[in-house]
C-alpha cells in the first residue's frame, strides 16, 4: 500500500454547487439519488435540484438522514435506490449525511443488509456507483476521504467502512446558514482531525502538510464564522480548513481522542464534533511529551507565542489550553454543563481502550491510560 494518496478530484468555489448536474451527467448518470440532511436551508435543496435539472436529469430526492449515520437509514435508502434504479448518489449535508451516502453505495451492488459490512476491523468493499459529496459543514472533511462511520444500532456501536470516491464540490455558500454550536464544533472537529492524524503513528508528510495548514486556518478563522456566519471569507477558510482535516486524517487514522468521542456519542449521545473537540485537549497534554517537535509545530500553527524555553510537556499543555479556549469563546458547554455524570465517563472509556483507532496513538492505551483520558475529558474542562 502506498503511504498517502489522493481520493478524489475537488471542485472548490463559491457557487460550485452550479456544476452538480453537470458533473453528475459526465460520470454517465441518468438518474442520481439525492441524499440529504432534513436540516438543510431550503435554498439549498433547490439549487442542487436545479443544476440537476438544468442538466436533464430525473432523480430521486431522500432527506431523512440522521446523526451518526444509523444502519436503519442506510438500508432504506439502499431499498430506495435500487427500487428506483438509481445509478449516481449524491450526499449533501454533514458528516453522517455524506457517510450515509457513502454507506449505500455498497447496497447498489452488494445484497443488504448494510451491517454485514460494517465490522469492528474495517472492510474496503469495491463499488463503482459514482459518488458526489457536497458538504454544508465546516469539520468532517467526509468528502474527501474513504471512510464512512456507521452506527450498528444493534450493538450500540461506531464502526467503519471504506469506498472509493468519485468527486467533492466544495461551495463554502452552503455553510452560511450553519448555526453557531454546529459551526463552533464541526470547527473543532477539524482542528480534532489535524492534530490526530499529525500525531498518529501512521503520519506521513501529505498528511502534516495539510493538517498544519488546517490548524493554522481554523485557528484565524473558526471564531470569526461563529461571530459571523456571513463572513464569507471566515466560511470559505473553515471549508478549505476542514478538507484539509479530512486529508490529514484519511490515510493514518485518528487515534484516541477519536475513540473517546465515539464513545461520547455512543453513551452520551453527543454530536461527534462536540465529542471531538472535548477530548482534543487531552490529546494535546498527552501528545506532547512524547511527540515534542510535531507538537511545537501545531502550537506554532495555532499562533502560540513560545518563548523556545517551554519544555515538550508545557508545549502540549498550552496547546490544550488553546483548544480549551477556543471553546469557551464559542460557548461550547461542558459535560458537566450538560446536565452528564461524571461516572458515565468509564463507559465511555471502553470505547477508549477497544477501538480499532487506538493502535493509531503515539501512546499505549491500556485500561489506566484509557480511563485516565475518559475523566481527564471530563474534568478539565469546565
Amino acid at each position: 500500500m502506498p503511504d498517502y494518496s489522493v481520493k478524489c478530484p475537488v471542485y472548490y468555489g463559491l457557487g460550485s454547487i452550479k456544476i452538480l448536474g453537470e458533473r453528475a451527467k459526465g460520470f454517465g448518470a441518468k438518474k442520481p439519488m439525492l441524499i440529504c440532511d432534513p436540516n438543510l436551508d431550503p435554498k439549498t435543496y433547490d439549487k442542487a435540484k436545479q443544476s440537476l435539472e438544468d442538466a436533464g436529469l430525473e432523480y430521486v430526492f431522500y432527506n431523512k438522514t440522521q446523526r451518526d449515520a444509523p444502519i436503519e437509514v442506510i438500508d432504506e435508502c439502499g431499498d430506495i435506490a435500487n427500487r428506483e434504479g438509481v445509478d449516481c448518489l449524491i450526499g449533501i449535508g454533514g458528516g453522517s449525511t455524506l457517510d450515509t451516502a457513502k454507506a449505500t453505495s455498497i447496497l447498489l451492488e452488494y445484497p443488504g443488509p448494510i451491517k454485514q459490512y460494517i465490522l469492528g476491523q474495517p472492510i474496503a468493499m469495491d463499488v463503482h456507483t459514482p459518488i458526489i459529496l457536497m458538504p454544508t459543514t465546516a469539520g468532517t472533511g467526509s468528502e474527501c476521504t474513504q471512510v464512512a462511520v456507521v452506527h450498528r444500532t444493534d450493538l450500540n456501536m461506531k464502526w467503519s467502512v471504506f469506498v472509493k470516491l468519485s468527486l467533492a464540490i466544495i461551495d463554502p455558500e452552503l455553510t452560511v446558514s450553519l448555526p453557531q454550536y454546529p459551526t463552533a464544533y464541526t470547527g473543532m472537529d477539524s482542528m480534532a482531525h489535524s492534530i490526530e492524524g499529525i500525531t498518529s503513528t501512521n503520519r506521513n508528510p501529505l498528511s502534516h502538510a495539510a493538517g498544519i495548514s488546517a490548524i493554522r486556518k481554523a485557528s484565524r478563522y473558526l471564531k470569526r464564522a461563529w461571530d459571523d456566519g456571513t463572513d464569507i471569507e471566515a466560511r470559505a477558510q473553515m471549508a478549505q480548513a476542514a478538507h484539509l482535516g479530512g486529508i490529514a486524517f484519511d490515510d493514518p487514522m485518528t487515534h484516541f481522542g477519536h475513540a473517546t468521542a465515539d464513545g461520547m456519542s455512543i453513551q452520551l449521545h453527543t454530536p461527534h464534533g462536540v465529542g471531538c473537540g472535548l477530548a482534543l485537549p487531552e490529546v494535546c497534554d498527552i501528545c506532547g511529551p512524547v511527540v515534542p517537535d510535531l507538537m511545537l509545530e501545531i502550537a506554532e500553527a495555532m499562533e502560540i507565542p513560545l518563548t523556545g524555553k517551554e519544555s515538550a510537556e508545557q508545549v502540549g499543555k498550552m496547546c490544550g489550553e488553546k483548544v480549551r479556549n477556543m471553546m469557551h469563546e464559542m460557548q461550547m458547554p461542558s459535560l458537566k454543563e450538560q446536565g452528564f455524570d461524571r461516572d458515565l465517563m468509564e463507559k465511555v472509556s471502553d470505547e477508549t481502550e477497544h477501538s480499532h483507532l487506538t493502535s493509531f496513538s503515539p501512546i499505549p492505551v491500556d485500561r489506566e491510560m484509557a480511563l485516565k483520558i475518559a475523566y481527564g475529558v471530563y474534568d478539565h474542562y469546565q
